[in-house]
């Protein structure tokens, strides 16, 4: 059985931020990032433990990220108890970490 996916409260709010900003610049382009974010959640969502860990984390639960397709961002998540926790839709290299004490112990 696959997990489930949740986003933490902060991350949806920077996504819908980020789906925003997006069709400010072009109409249309915020939705296809909304859509490449949820491809992303999908990957994660059907294989976990297939993305990387997130360099330099050691602590558990293991944080992982998948990149998005077409934008510089990575969707950074962990899993616990069957349930996958999306903790940042977070830009590629713009304050990298920033999203740790969205992290459960």
């Amino acid at each position: 059985m696959k997990p489930a996916f949740d986003f933490h409260p902060d991350a949806q709010a920077e996504f819908a931020a980020e789906v925003a900003w997006y069709d400010d610049r072009e109409v249309g382009v915020g939705g296809r990032f909304a859509e490449s974010v949820r491809a992303a959640v999908d990957a994660a969502v059907e294989d976990p433990e297939a993305w990387a860990r997130w360099q330099g984390w050691d602590a558990e639960p293991v944080v992982r990220s998948k990149g998005v397709a077409g934008f510089p961002y990575r969707v950074v998540y962990y899993v616990e108890d069957r349930l996958l926790v999306i903790v940042a839709v977070a830009h590629a290299k713009r304050r990298p970490g920033y999203w740790r004490d969205r992290v459960s112990p």
